[in-house]
C-alpha cells in the first residue's frame, strides 16, 4: 500500500506503473560467486557497449537540442557511460503513456528519497528539496541499451515529436 498520494507519484487517477516507495530500510545483499563470474564475463564487452550507448546519446542530444518541449536533457558529456538518457518535459505522464501505447518502454527515475515514507517518518517534507522534486515531476528516461538499433531510436524520437506536435 502506498503512502504518498497519486498526485505526488505523478499519476492522475491511479499510481503510474513506474512508481515505487521505500516503506522501511532494506539490506545490502552481496553478490554470489555465480553473479560475480557473470559480471566478469560481461566486462569483456563493456567498452563496445559503452561506445554504443555514447552513440545513442549523441543522436538523442542532436534530436532534442532545440526542441521547445524539452526543458533539459542528459546531453553529451565526455567520459559518460550513459546508463540512462533523460529528458525533462511537461506532461511527462501523458508522454509516458503515449510511448507505452506505442510499445516504447520509457522509465521514470528517480523518486526523491526524502519523500519516501521511511524518510517522511524521519521528518522530511514536501518542498525540503525543491530542485529534486521539480526534476522528478518532469524527467523521463528514454530507451538506452547497446542493442537499440538506429531505426528503433529514430522511431522513439519520432513518437516524442509527434506527441508534442499534437
Amino acid at each position: 500500500m502506498y503512502t504518498n498520494s497519486i498526485d505526488f507519484a505523478g499519476g492522475e487517477t491511479k499510481y503510474p506503473l513506474w512508481y515505487m516507495e521505500m516503506q522501511e530500510l532494506g539490506y545490502n545483499y552481496r553478490l554470489t560467486d555465480f553473479q560475480a563470474a557473470l559480471g566478469l564475463s560481461q566486462l569483456q564487452r563493456a567498452d563496445k557497449g559503452i561506445d554504443r550507448r555514447r552513440a545513442i546519446a549523441s543522436i538523442y542530444e542532436k534530436a532534442f537540442k532545440d526542441k521547445d518541449f524539452v526543458k533539459g536533457q542528459s546531453g553529451v558529456v565526455a567520459g559518460h557511460a550513459y546508463h540512462l538518457y533523460v529528458i525533462e518535459v511537461d506532461d511527462r505522464l501523458g508522454l509516458y503513456n503515449y510511448l507505452r501505447e506505442n510499445h516504447v518502454y520509457a522509465q521514470i527515475h528517480y523518486i526523491p528519497c526524502h519523500l519516501m515514507p521511511y524518510y517522511r517518518n524521519q521528518g522530511w517534507n514536501d518542498c525540503d528539496r525543491l530542485n529534486a522534486e521539480n526534476y522528478y515531476k518532469h524527467c523521463i528516461s528514454l530507451p538506452m541499451y547497446p542493442t537499440l538499433s538506429e531505426e528503433e531510436q529514430l522511431d522513439v524520437i519520432g513518437l516524442i515529436e509527434l506527441y508534442y506536435a499534437r
